[in-house]
């Protein structure tokens, strides 16, 4: 053995463990997401199963690399037999694609997520789109020169194969433009909701916390900008299997960390409907209030949820408000469920144009309480 060979020592496990754990995560998450949508609020969007799809797809990548793991990396190159060299590889390889593609989705799903709350606003909207669309172009050319740097593509992990390939610069130089413009994606779809929410017609106070909450994509940002650098990895081909474990690391971190962030926000309307839950349990007897007071409950007021079409929703009232116009800022309370827009109002031409209809419903008790009063 050669006196500057290092230990036979193996650092991929942790890899592996560090990928479950944030997986576990992400699948509380992601499930958290799916009840809130599918039972609190009623309605899956395209958003909503893009992000199931993308932790699909990223769990996969974890499955791979444990896989990967298995057949020695982590360990250093010159310590393996040419069967576990050529299978360590491999599976790191094919792991690179649900790599690539669990993030796109992610990524994806949270500008469409974000549209509903531009309003008109055209610049934003070209914004998101442009996000939208630049994702899926420029991941999808990054997976073809990762299938096209070879000849033959198994020569990527098997020399024995033959054929020309490319340098492993391209990939290398490659991967720092995808990352970079990763990492400008992540700064869009960090800052532009709080833009979006300035504008809202809500409460500072629950602008804050969506702030807060969406704006959690600045942590796939920070993962996106380690993940570019240890790229420089890739290039090692000396000890390939030992030194690109930082990169898994990063890579899967980044993976996750995006589907989290990307779900938090949609979970606010669970987070509502507990508190609801709990303070009505809480309430010792119920308060007879009329008109707009009817939103309110015997401990304050009744929290509102986001809708899926860009709407706040509470529940238990009665008064119906429709304030619509170009820029619409609305309240539709139909039996026991509401929904308030929380657009603001937007100019078209050259002023606003506005029309309210205001409904009150009285059940009998109401009718018998008001007959009373003008006795």
């Amino acid at each position: 053995m050669s006196t500057d060979m290092q230990p036979d020592i193996n650092i991929g496990p942790s890899a592996v463990i560090a990928g479950w754990v944030e997986a576990s995560i992400a699948i509380i998450v992601v499930t958290a997401r799916t009840y809130t949508q599918a039972k609190v609020v009623g309605r899956m969007g395209a958003e909503d199963y893009l992000m199931i799809l993308s932790l699909i797809i990223a769990m996969l990548n974890t499955s791979l690399i444990t896989h990967a793991v298995s057949w020695g990396i982590g360990r250093h190159i010159y310590y393996l037999t040419p069967e576990e060299t050529v299978n360590a590889i491999k599976f790191e390889f094919i792991a690179q694609t649900p790599g690539i593609v669990a993030p796109t989705l992610a990524r994806i799903s949270f500008a469409i997520y974000l549209l509903k709350f531009v309003g008109t606003s055209k610049f934003r909207r070209w914004i998101l789109w442009s996000v939208v669309w630049s994702q899926a172009i420029v991941n999808i050319i990054q997976l073809i020169l990762i299938f096209a740097q070879c000849e033959h593509f198994a020569a990527l992990w098997d020399p024995s194969v033959g054929g020309k390939c490319w340098s492993r610069k391209v990939q290398v130089y490659s991967g720092y433009f995808l990352g970079a413009l990763n990492c400008i994606h992540d700064l869009i779809l960090t800052f532009l909701p709080l833009v979006i929410l300035k504008d809202l017609n809500i409460t500072r106070r629950v602008k804050v916390i969506l702030g807060l909450l969406m704006g959690m994509s600045i942590f796939a940002f920070a993962a996106s900008i380690v993940k570019t650098i240890e790229l420089g990895n890739l290039g090692k081909v000396s000890d390939f299997t030992y030194f690109t474990v930082s990169f898994i690391i990063w890579f899967t971190i980044e993976n996750y960390v995006v589907i989290i962030a990307a779900s938090i926000p949609s979970l606010r309307p669970l987070l509502l409907h507990v508190k609801k839950q709990v303070s009505s349990k809480s309430d010792s007897y119920p308060m007879n209030t009329y008109g707009a007071n009817r939103s309110r409950g015997t401990k304050g007021y009744m929290p509102y949820g986001e809708g899926r079409d860009g709407t706040l929703k509470s529940t238990n009232n009665k008064t119906t408000t429709d304030v619509s116009g170009n820029g619409i800022l609305a309240s539709k309370l139909t039996g026991s469920e509401s929904e308030e827009n929380i657009l603001p109002i937007q100019k078209t031409g050259d002023g606003i144009t506005k029309r309210t209809d205001i409904v009150m419903r009285y059940d009998e008790q109401d009718k018998k309480d008001l007959e009373r009063g003008g006795a």
